[in-house]
């Protein structure tokens, strides 16, 4: 039988101000983007309208979720880093179907 994890428990400014955190991150981070993407001249129309975009927006989501509640001692290592491997599966698949795709697009019929 496996011992009892210890979680830290933080009180519950410490949670607001990491979710503050988590927040502000994300928001610097979008804000980059759109800069970005504002500067190249793209379609934000065809950015937003994108299946990609929407991925990404859920796959932030979720990471900054899942690190906050595991640095506030809400959400156990072992779920945490579940939560976390199978976001990089997810992402890893991804990629992987796209060179896929490309790889059998490239050949020659």
């Amino acid at each position: 039988m496996e011992p009892p994890q210890q979680v830290a428990d933080l009180p519950p400014q410490y949670i607001l101000w990491l979710s503050i955190l988590a927040t502000i991150g994300l928001v610097l981070a979008w804000g980059v983007f759109w800069i970005a993407v504002i500067r190249r001249s793209e379609s934000i129309h065809d950015i937003l309208a994108s299946s990609g975009f929407f991925r990404t927006v859920a796959v932030m989501g979720v990471i900054a979720g899942t690190v906050v509640l595991s640095l506030a001692g809400r959400l156990p290592g072992n779920i945490a880093g579940a939560i976390l491997s199978g976001i990089v599966g997810y992402v890893l698949g991804q990629m992987q179907n796209q060179k896929t795709k490309e790889d059998n697009s490239q050949r020659p019929k």
